[in-house]
């Protein structure tokens, strides 16, 4: 939905949310002829995302949000402005997110059903193995690349025999997926208006573009042709440049040769003045070391900056980047084949995991406008290049510089808050202040900034070459705003507008919550049970816990969907081996529930004192076992939550409800996410111990009878 839907780029948990609301009230409604609408709940899935397609605002609904790093939020629009597009925005969200609701709601009816035939450890447990079979399928497509449509069909294949047994219109069930999967496999690409220079004044037709469509772990990938355009004597002249990006349909980088020799080859003044122009965005770090020996390039992307350092001379370059799909554009079809070049070894990894493991040390250190727009996964607000901004990650990274080397930190921004960030940041890590060089170029929209460490800059004996003083300045004595807050591993948000409290997201955030309260009342205002609400408080508890260990363990293993795809699946068998652990246990005392509570506190206590900072980064060589000694404590209180949910799980009195309010809980726990923002991601933990008190005190509320062992 985020490639398709601008505005899920920052609301990434919302379908996530809803998925849990629409499977929790399935569940509780139980009923098999909700079950047999699948396919045309699935059909009106796919119809909705394309919506915004057919009416030609894909792009157009983002967000005035100040969490995320747009130009439109309540610091640079009027009031009036946002309340009334928040009046258009709120039934879109709602109409977009009706979706995933409808096709949730069939498949936990059926799922409810289910669970009422048979013991409640049995079922949860066969249907733990069923969600590590369909993650581990997942996590394997997603990264043969396969696109989202594809991804639908293992599921519509298992589903489609129950769904036409439950239907006695057999043709109709068969012609719903069919037209359903058509509809998903329907792919419109971005506007490929920029891939196209004209002379001025020009007047010529052109056909479009052929673009490719690659879908990466983390991202959909369109690659578009750029193309210099011209008519001379009556003829035209079309010169291939290389290609634009387009990451979830934005503009996002370019693949390009722009050597002297590519330049000037075409002997066309108004095209050499464009790459000119274009080239000294990539130019000026290559240029402030002599000689470039070796480079390390972080963020390499289709290869330009890598192709500069090549062309600039570099005997040997390193290039790091997260995404494979970017990777392999820029070995397809970047015109100067940086990636083929013996001088290059090319390491698609996680910049952050690369730095805390790399042993050589290096000329020149590049960070290359590294903006990955994507985050970890689908439930955490972490993007994967938030930790390569923080201060440990710079630290680090100083660390591989020669005693003469340089690092240079690029970005494209307009916003001086955002300038602050990243030089308190930066300040913090190497303890003196960088060397800020800013863009003359006022006709650019988003000019360049760069900010330069190494012993040049802390001994201001840097200066910059003369071809690049009519385009870029040093500024003297840059001063940030008292106050800036420095970027750091427990709070990584380099996006985060300082200051603010982001009322148009937590409207929404309400919307949300009121909608599911509705959608779930009579789930939540019905009978229920202390032991209900008690597993409501544990979802709410586990979710949140998940995504911290998501967050933390990305910082061991790098913020890649596969360190996502290997935590989630390793939780899973976790409680899944808690749960036949119990069903094999005859021990059943109620007090047996509140020694693992005790432990539980014990384990959370850990988590949060635990300084795993001493296995990251130059440390972590010397301790080879730190890893496993973080993922231990990180995991721990999740394995005993597991067991305390398997045991209060067997005695409830309608499995349906209970599971029911599990997952509703676990909507809190999505949303309560959101505080890390403000207080830190290891300020979870301490959310997650409060709620997991609040389901002790409603399991002493009222105890139910001893439950007797489950044989499976």
């Amino acid at each position: 939905m985020s490639c398709d839907i601008a505005a899920f780029s920052i609301f990434k948990t919302f379908p996530l949310i809803t998925c849990f609301v629409g499977l929790g009230l399935g569940l509780a409604l139980g009923n098999d002829k909700h079950f047999k609408l699948f396919p045309i709940a699935l059909l009106i899935l796919t119809c909705i995302v394309k919506v915004p397609d057919l009416l030609g605002f894909w792009n157009v609904v983002v967000f005035p949000t100040e969490s995320g790093f747009t130009d439109w939020g309540q610091k640079h629009t009027p009031a009036s402005a946002v309340w009334i597009y928040m009046i258009f925005f709120g039934p879109f969200i709602i109409f977009t997110l009706s979706g995933p609701f409808a096709v949730m709601v069939t498949i936990g009816s059926r799922l409810g059903a289910l669970f009422s035939g048979m013991k409640a450890l049995r079922a949860y447990s066969i249907n733990l193995a069923g969600a590590i079979v369909g993650s581990i399928a997942f996590s394997v497509l997603a990264f043969q690349d396969f696109a989202p449509w594809q991804l639908l069909v293992l599921p519509c294949l298992c589903v489609l025999p129950y769904c036409i047994r439950y239907d006695q219109n057999k043709i109709g069930t068969v012609a719903a997926f069919a037209v359903a999967l058509g509809v998903a496999s329907w792919t419109m690409v971005g506007d490929g208006g920029s891939t196209l220079f004209y002379p001025p004044n020009a007047k010529i037709d052109v056909e479009p573009p052929e673009t490719h469509t690659i879908w990466s772990p983390y991202q959909r990938l369109d690659v578009v042709p750029i193309r210099f355009v011209t008519v001379e004597k009556d003829k035209k002249i079309v010169v291939p440049l290389g290609v634009n990006v387009f990451a979830n349909r934005q503009v996002y980088q370019c693949a390009q040769n722009l050597s002297d020799e590519a330049i000037n080859k075409d002997k066309l003044p108004v095209l050499t003045a464009c790459m000119t122009e274009w080239r000294h965005r990539y130019i000026l770090p290559m240029r402030l070391k002599r000689p470039l020996g070796e480079v390390l390039v972080i963020g390499a992307g289709s290869g330009t900056d890598v192709m500069e350092a090549l062309n600039d001379g570099a005997e040997h370059v390193d290039a790091v980047d997260i995404d494979p799909g970017i990777l392999k554009i820029g070995k397809l079809f970047n015109p100067g084949k940086p990636y083929d070049n013996p001088r290059v070894t090319v390491h698609c990894d996680d910049a952050r995991h690369y730095i805390n493991h790399c042993k050589k040390k290096y000329d020149l250190i590049v960070y290359s406008h590294l903006d990955s727009i994507a985050a970890i996964g689908q439930g955490a607000s972490v993007r994967v290049d938030n930790y390569v901004y923080a201060k440990e990650s710079f630290s680090s990274s100083l660390l591989l510089l020669k005693p003469d080397g340089l690092m240079v930190v690029s970005f494209c921004t307009k916003k001086d808050w955002f300038r602050d960030r990243l030089f308190r940041t930066l300040e913090e890590a190497a303890g003196y202040a960088p060397i800020v060089v800013g863009d003359r170029r006022t006709q650019w929209t988003v000019p360049n900034t760069f900010f330069i460490l190494g012993a040049a800059a802390r001994d201001n004996k840097l200066s910059l070459p003369e071809a690049q003083n009519d385009v870029y300045k040093i500024i003297p004595d840059y001063k940030p705003e008292q106050g800036t807050k420095v970027l750091s591993d427990d709070w990584p948000f380099l996006y985060a507008y300082p200051g603010t409290f982001d009322w148009p997201y937590l409207f929404v955030v309400a919307e949300i919550v009121l909608l599911s309260v509705y959608a779930g009342r009579k789930v939540l205002f019905g009978p229920s049970s202390a032991a209900d609400w008690q597993l409501f408080f544990m979802g709410a508890a586990f979710l949140l816990l998940e995504l911290q260990s998501i967050s933390r363990l990305s910082l061991i293993f790098g913020a890649s969907w596969l360190t996502t795809a290997i935590v989630i699946n390793s939780i899973l068998v976790a409680i899944l081996l808690s749960n036949l652990s119990v069903m094999f246990t005859k021990y059943r005392a109620a007090k047996l529930r509140d020694c693992l509570y005790i432990l539980l506190a014990l384990s959370l206590t850990a988590s949060y004192f635990f300084p795993f900072q001493m296995f990251i980064g130059a440390n972590a060589a010397a301790q080879p076992l730190g890893p496993v000694l973080v993922t231990a404590i990180t995991c721990l209180p999740m394995f005993f939550a597991g067991i305390i949910f398997s045991l209060s799980f067997e005695r409830v009195e309608n499995t349906r409800r209970a599971l029911a309010f599990n997952l509703l809980g676990s909507i809190v726990g999505a949303l309560l996410e959101y505080l890390s923002n403000y207080f830190g991601i290891r300020s979870l933990i301490i959310v997650s111990g409060v709620l997991y008190l609040c389901s002790w005190l409603c399991m002493h509320k009222h105890q139910l009878p001893e439950a007797k062992s489950e044989s499976p």
